[in-house]
């Protein structure tokens, strides 16, 4: 995937303007190019000198890890007191050989405890990996953390970066508290009523139908602080 000059010109735009404390939700299906997209958002944040910790639910190595985060530096557990010079981590606990529930309990540990560390210390940038495991009731059910994280996020000076297949699958707060969305193709309802939401200057429906309407690597960037129009981000491939 790389990013065109239209692209890159609307990164570079969103550089400028995107302040530590303010949140990005991206969603897309599958295939859709978002995790992508979200590397460059990382890399927006540490060139402007900041510190980015990515949360990883995988339980082994694939071709994200290999080639998207080469040169990121693995935790298996969070450092209370990170050095000045970590930028690039990968939060990824180790649970290879567990069963299933064994995993996901280690996960949740491991995540909420760097949940709270982080809101504590300030100035990260997280990225959820996948919001929806993150936070739902069935999987490591870190809704609450998460929702206190987006809502006092300025205060504490904290970014979140979250991604998600389905909109409808992430509390509101992911959404309402977000500065700058990234929406993916969907023609579900329950999703184009959540994405609907947003704000920004667009109505309810306008913002539906162009959702509705993009192409499989296209984005619909809402940037709902500031108040500027959506406009498509196209990826290629």
């Amino acid at each position: 995937m790389k990013l065109g000059p239209k692209a890159t010109e609307q990164m570079t735009r969103l550089a400028s303007t995107w302040k530590q404390g303010e949140h990005i939700v991206v969603s897309g299906a599958t295939g859709s190019g978002k995790t992508a997209l979200v590397r460059y958002l990382d890399e927006i944040r540490i060139q402007r000198n900041g510190h980015v910790v990515v949360f990883v639910g995988k339980v082994q190595e694939d071709d994200t890890i290999r080639n998207d985060y080469r040169g990121w530096t693995r935790w298996k557990k969070w450092k209370k007191n990170p050095s000045p010079h970590d930028k690039r981590i990968l939060l990824w606990p180790d649970v290879r050989g567990k069963n299933p529930s064994e995993a996901k309990i280690i996960q949740a540990k491991v995540f909420s405890d760097a949940l709270n560390e982080i809101f504590k210390s300030g100035r990260w940038t997280v990225h959820l990996d996948e919001g929806m495991y993150m936070t739902s009731p069935m999987f490591m059910n870190l809704a609450e953390t998460v929702a206190i994280m987006h809502a006092m996020g300025r205060s504490s000076m904290n970014t979140l970066i979250t991604l998600i297949q389905r909109p409808a699958h992430v509390p509101l707060i992911i959404y309402s508290s977000a500065s700058h969305a990234f929406i993916g193709r969907t023609r579900e309802g329950a999703d184009l009523k959540r994405v609907a939401e947003l704000g920004g200057r667009e109505s309810s429906k306008e913002l539906s139908d162009r959702i509705a309407a993009q192409g499989q690597h296209d984005f619909l960037w809402v940037p709902v602080a500031p108040d500027w129009p959506a406009e498509t981000v196209n990826l290629r491939f």
